[in-house]
């Protein structure tokens, strides 16, 4: 039987038993309580049957104490307890029952119930037609005694009968025939015929409630058999079903945990062989499909790991040839290549190797010009063949497998890489070497480019401040002239005049001189150096030049100031001979980062590559300038349409230049 199947089987008689058990045990506590209702019913009948026989001895104890003592006390009562037995007064509550009143407590108790006669309780209770007979005929009994106690009572007020039962001629009364009537025999044989009635009654009432008793007790019996049956047939089917359990799944399960400790154990040809016919089978089969499985891929794994294993002397061998090669010379990477690339070959005892770079030649240990199994591998450096590697074998070894052969393969097109990488420093080297002289050259030309403009300034304020001196002198000299009053050759004035005009030629000249090596303006600011410079550029070249300046001042050192206005003058002075324009704009502005100079004519511009190749002094110039004050310099020219320098100077992050 398959497990699905049992476990459903199960499930639904175990469903089935258990709401079987609940339907007996239910019907089983209403038997019980069937019997517990029969018992109740049994004893409140029999407590019914007592009041009607403890009724009759307290009417005739009521009775035959009023007619000895004459006290009017035990009439009252005896009427109150005839009144109560028949329905017509209101009954006492459980906790006063009639059959507890005697003489010593004639009064009635305060707490009272509902008015009901004895004998509609007794028909409430269910009681059989044959004994309420009873006790109707007892009853009937009981009220004939009533009427003899009740005549005793007339008699003692002194009523006696008319005749037709009412107790209404008087006469006088008499106590001993009162007495008589209740201790006589008639009185005896009376009560005698009441108690016979309700004896038979109490027999009948009995064997009633005995039989019903013993009905629903063999009732009651009968269903815990079958509670029990059951319960025993539910252990037995949890025995079976424990018994199949273990024989048909827990044993091949612990069997099937066995067979897999013993694989994971190492032992990959276990087999799993169950002889059910459930979902274990199933399972050992698919364990055998597994442990077969699993048995396949451990020997590919195996044969993998042999393979890996030859991979990670190749890779060791690629590792250590590469660390070889970042700090050693082209001897010392050679001698790497032969110990690594040999010992991580198949059969290492039989391989040699030559290396052939540039003419040059490297082998190995055992190098045996004999060998005739070869494989080479050509070094190429820059697309170009720059040697070769060649790995020799034994004849009577086979030849290298693929895997070595890529190695190979690897290690020439690494060996090529790390000659390029070679190369490559050496050429880093020699341009470090040209930048190195390239600076120096740059520096010593901004020192002479400053040391021309110390000069310059020297010369200017020695013409301006020497030899201006002396053309002032002689012009005093010559105006003193004028005062000499023989003056009477015309010659004489005409000499004068000239001389006159000659030294004011000369000290203009001298002034121009003197603004040309170092003009005054500069003194005052880049921003005054230009105006003055343009003011020049208009009346010398007749070409409108406007100017666009910032407002407020800058504050730039005075290599600075001398470098910007230097770039200018030399932008318009080739405005002036080349670029035949007819306006030029000069634009002065700052940002958050740069000083901005910018130059721009509307001149027939030139070719940068012609110019380039003519090596233009100027534009050179005003490059060196710039790459002083580490300012970047853009001179951009299209042909025909004109011209624009533009130089960027870093300003420093506290407001000043860089």
């Amino acid at each position: 039987m398959r497990i699905g199947v049992f476990i459903n089987f199960c499930l639904i008689v175990t469903v089935l038993s258990l709401s079987l058990l609940i339907l007996l045990s239910s019907q089983a506590l209403g038997t019980l309580d069937e019997i517990t209702g029969a018992e109740h019913q049994k004893n409140r009948s029999l407590q019914l049957a007592n009041e009607l026989f403890r009724s009759s001895e307290d009417l005739t104890k009521m009775a035959r104490s009023y007619v000895i003592t004459g006290d009017p006390v035990y009439e009252q009562s005896f009427f109150e307890i005839l009144d109560i037995r028949n329905g017509k007064r209101q009954r006492p509550q459980e906790n006063h029952p009639i059959t507890y009143w005697n003489v010593s407590r004639p009064s009635l108790p305060s707490t009272l119930g509902n008015a009901i006669s004895l004998l509609d309780l007794m028909r409430r209770e269910g009681f059989s037609e044959r004994e309420l007979d009873l006790l109707r005929q007892s009853q009937k009994n009981s009220d004939n005694l009533v009427n003899l106690e009740k005549q005793a009572f007339a008699a003692i007020k002194g009523l006696y009968d008319d005749g037709y039962g009412n107790f209404t001629i008087p006469r006088t009364p008499d106590r001993n025939f009162a007495i008589d009537l209740l201790f006589g025999e008639r009185y005896t044989a009376e009560k005698t015929r009441i108690m016979a009635p309700i004896s038979q009654f109490m027999l009948e009432l009995d064997h009633r409630t005995q039989t019903t008793l013993r009905n629903l007790q063999s009732k009651f019996h009968q269903q815990i058999l079958l509670i029990l049956g059951l319960l025993c047939t539910a252990l037995l089917a949890v025995a079976v079903a424990a018994v199949y359990m273990r024989r048909n799944i827990l044993r091949p399960l612990d069997y099937l945990s066995r067979q897999a400790s013993s694989i994971a154990k190492g032992s990959y040809s276990t087999r799993c062989d169950i002889a059910t016919h459930n979902e274990i089978a199933k399972l050992g089969s698919d364990f055998n499909t597994m442990a077969e499985a699993i048995e396949h891929e451990i020997t590919k794994l195996k044969r993998v790991e042999e393979s890996l294993r030859e991979r990670l002397k190749e890779i060791n061998c690629f590792y250590a040839i590469r660390r070889g090669m970042e700090s050693g010379s082209l001897e010392e990477v050679c001698r790497t290549i032969f110990v690594q690339l040999i010992a991580a070959m198949q059969f290492p005892h039989t391989t040699s190797i030559r290396i052939e770079l540039d003419g040059k030649r490297f082998v190995s240990d055992r190098y045996d010009r004999s060998h005739t199994c070869i494989r080479r591998k050509q070094v190429m450096v820059y697309g170009e063949a720059y040697g070769w590697i060649d790995v020799f074998y034994g004849e009577d070894q086979p030849f290298l497998l693929p895997e070595e052969q890529n190695l190979i393969d690897v290690v020439g097109d690494d060996l090529g890489k790390w000659l390029e990488h070679k190369q490559a420093e050496a050429r880093i080297l020699v341009e470090q070497g040209l930048r190195v002289r390239d600076a120096a050259i740059r520096e010593f030309a901004a020192h002479v480019e400053q040391m021309r403009e110390e000069d310059r300034k020297y010369i200017a304020r020695e013409i301006h401040d020497e030899l201006g001196q002396l053309l002032a002198a002689l012009h005093l000299e010559i105006s003193l002239l004028n005062g000499i009053e023989d003056n009477r050759s015309g010659k004489m004035e005409t000499i004068r005049r000239n001389m006159a005009e000659l030294v004011d030629e000369a000290d203009q000249s001298v002034r121009n001189v003197a603004e040309h090596l170092r003009p005054a303006s500069l003194g005052l600011g880049i921003i005054s150096a230009i105006k003055k410079l343009t003011d020049e550029f208009r009346k010398h070249s007749g070409i409108s030049c406007m100017l666009h300046l910032m407002e407020t001042s800058i504050d730039l050192d005075e290599d600075q100031t001398v470098a910007i206005f230097r770039i200018v003058q030399e932008s318009l002075t080739n405005v002036a001979r080349h670029a035949e324009a007819s306006q030029v704009e000069i634009t002065l502005s700052q940002n958050a980062d740069d000083l901005i100079v910018e130059v721009r004519d509307d001149g027939k511009g030139f070719d940068s590559a012609d110019v380039a190749r003519k090596k233009s002094f100027g534009l050179l110039g005003m490059r060196e300038r710039a790459a002083v004050l580490r300012a970047d310099i853009d001179i951009t020219s299209i042909p025909q349409q004109g011209t624009v320098v533009t130089v960027r100077l870093p300003i420093k992050r506290n407001g000043g230049i860089s």
